[in-house]
C-alpha cells in the first residue's frame, strides 16, 4: 500500500529550496504519493518570524500549527526553536537546499526508509482456546 503525505517547501522562487524556515514568507506545498510521484497543491504565504536572530516561541508554535497537515517541512536552514516547535506537532524538518525536485526526492527516500522501521501493524487476531 502506498504512503501519501504533504511536504511544505520554504522557497521564494518556487524552483529551489532557497529560504531559511523562520525568514521564509512563502511555502510551496506538495502532495507526495510514494508510488505515484508528487503534485503541487498550493502556495502558502506567511509572516517572517526571524528578526536579527531573535525568535518568539509562541509565534514559532503558531506557524507550526499552520502546517499541521504536512508530514515534512523542507528549508535551507532551521533554528533550534523551529525544530522544537515542528517536532512537537509531529512534523519532521529537513534541511535540503537545492532544487525542489531534488528535495522532494530526498524526502521520498527518507520516508521509504522510515517505513522499513515502522511496518504497518496488522490487526490483532483472536487465538481460539
Amino acid at each position: 500500500m502506498a504512503d501519501s503525505y504533504k511536504v511544505a517547501v520554504a522557497s521564494a522562487s518556487g524552483v529551489s529550496v532557497d529560504s531559511h524556515y523562520g525568514k521564509s514568507r512563502s511555502f510551496f506545498v506538495y502532495s507526495v504519493d510514494d508510488d505515484e510521484g508528487y503534485d503541487f497543491l498550493e502556495r502558502r504565504t506567511v509572516s517572517q518570524l526571524c528578526m536579527d536572530g531573535s525568535h518568539i516561541k509562541s509565534a514559532m508554535d503558531e506557524r507550526a500549527g499552520l502546517f499541521s497537515d504536512c508530514r515534512y517541512i523542507v528549508a535551507s536552514r532551521f533554528g533550534d526553536c523551529a525544530v522544537s516547535s515542528l517536532s512537537s506537532v509531529g512534523i519532521t524538518p529537513m534541511e535540503l537546499p537545492g532544487s525542489i525536485d531534488d528535495a522532494i526526492l530526498g524526502v521520498w527516500k527518507y520516508n521509504r526508509i522510515q517505513t522499513l522501521f515502522n511496518p504497518v501493524k496488522s490487526q490483532e487476531q483472536e487465538i481460539p482456546v
